[in-house]
C-alpha cells in the first residue's frame, strides 16, 4: 500500500490556472526534519556568535579596567610615597620639639603586628594590594603616634606656658636702688648678725608695687606694729611651689583669693612695721625655702 501524500496547489490571483506539487509523506517528513535542523544549527551558530561577542566585550572591558587600576595604583603608591616623606618629617620636627621642650616620648606602641595589620584575604593573590595594605597599616600606626605626641606636647607646653606665667620673673617696683641684698646681715635696730631672707630696696613712699607672676593672694596683713615685723604686707601664691612677699606697704589694693596677673598693680610702697626708711621688703620662696629674688628676676 502507497505512503500517504500531499499535495500543494500554488496559483495567482489573476490566473485562474493553479499548479500541483505533490509531497511523499516521508519526504516532506524528511524536508521538515532538516529544515528545523537547519533552524538549529543557524540558532546555535548565531548564539555562540553573540556569546563570542559578549566574551570578548567583558574581556576588552576587564583588560581596560585592570589598566585603569594599574594607573591608579600607580598613582596612589606615587602619593603614598610622598605623603610618607612628609609623615617622616613631621616625625623628625616632633621629636626635636619634644627634645628642645625635654620632653619625653610618648607611651605608644609602634607597632603594626597582629590579625588588624594582616591582608585582608581577598588581597592575598594580588602582591601590590597586600604590600598597600600592610604599607597602610604602618601609615595608620605612624599617624596615631604623631596624634597622641602632638596631644601630649599641645598639653605639656599649656602646663609650660601657664608655669611660665606663674614664675615670679619681674620687678615688682620699678626703680629704686638695691639697700640690702639676700644672705647674713647685721640688725639695723639690734645690730645682731641676722639672715635676711629677701632683698630691700630703697624707693619714694607711695610708688607703685606690682605682682610679679600670676597667682593667688594668700595673705593679706593690714595690721601694722610699730618697729615689728613687716607691717602692711601681702603674700602671693603662684602655685607650682613658687610664693612671693612684698613688706613695709603703705596701701593695699588686693584682698586674700583674688586672682592676679604679671603687672597688676596690688599696692604702694611705705615704711611700715620694722623698717628705718621707706623700702620694699621682696621676698621669693620655692617650696617653702626661702632664695635670692635676684636670680628670680629676668627683666
Amino acid at each position: 500500500m502507497a505512503g500517504k501524500q500531499f499535495i500543494v496547489l500554488m496559483g495567482q490571483a489573476d490566473n485562474p490556472d493553479l499548479k500541483s506539487v505533490v509531497f511523499p509523506q516521508r519526504k516532506l517528513i524528511l524536508f521538515g526534519s532538516l529544515f528545523v535542523l537547519a533552524v538549529l544549527c543557524l540558532a546555535y551558530i548565531l548564539g555562540r556568535g553573540f556569546q563570542g561577542v559578549e566574551t570578548n566585550y567583558r574581556a576588552q572591558k576587564a583588560i581596560h579596567e585592570n589598566r585603569v587600576l594599574k594607573n591608579s595604583l600607580d598613582v596612589w603608591e606615587q602619593r603614598f610615597d610622598e605623603m610618607r616623606v612628609e609623615l617622616d618629617d613631621l616625625n623628625k620636627r616632633n621629636r626635636q620639639i619634644r627634645m628642645t621642650a625635654a620632653l619625653s616620648s610618648p607611651d605608644v606602641e609602634m607597632g603594626v603586628g597582629g590579625p588588624e595589620s594582616m591582608p585582608r584575604p581577598g588581597l592575598m593573590d594580588v602582591p601590590r594590594l597586600q604590600e598597600m595594605e600592610l604599607n597602610l597599616a604602618r601609615f595608620e600606626a605612624d599617624m596615631n603616634w604623631l596624634k597622641m605626641s602632638t596631644i601630649e606636647i599641645e598639653s605639656q607646653m599649656d602646663s609650660k606656658y601657664k608655669e611660665i606665667a606663674h614664675y615670679p620673673s619681674i620687678r615688682p617696683i620699678k626703680g629704686g636702688w638695691l639697700t640690702s641684698g639676700f644672705g647674713m646681715r647685721k640688725d639695723p635696730f639690734t645690730g645682731a648678725d641676722e639672715m635676711h631672707n629677701a632683698i630691700d630696696v630703697a624707693i619714694r613712699p607711695g610708688s607703685e608695687v606690682m605682682a610679679t607672676g600670676a597667682g593667688v593672694v594668700k595673705h593679706v596683713n593690714h595690721k601694722v606694729i610699730k618697729n615689728k615685723g613687716f607691717g602692711k604686707y601681702i603674700i602671693i601664691d603662684h602655685g607650682y611651689g613658687y610664693e612671693t612677699l612684698y613688706g613695709h606697704l603703705s596701701e593695699i589694693f588686693v584682698k586674700k583669693g583674688q586672682q592676679v596677673k604679671r603687672w597688676d598693680l596690688i599696692g604702694l610702697t611705705g615704711n611700715t612695721g620694722k623698717s628705718t626708711a621707706p623700702h620694699l621688703h621682696y621676698g621669693v620662696s620655692v617650696n617653702g625655702d626661702f632664695k635670692d629674688p635676684v636670680n628670680f628676676i629676668l627683666d
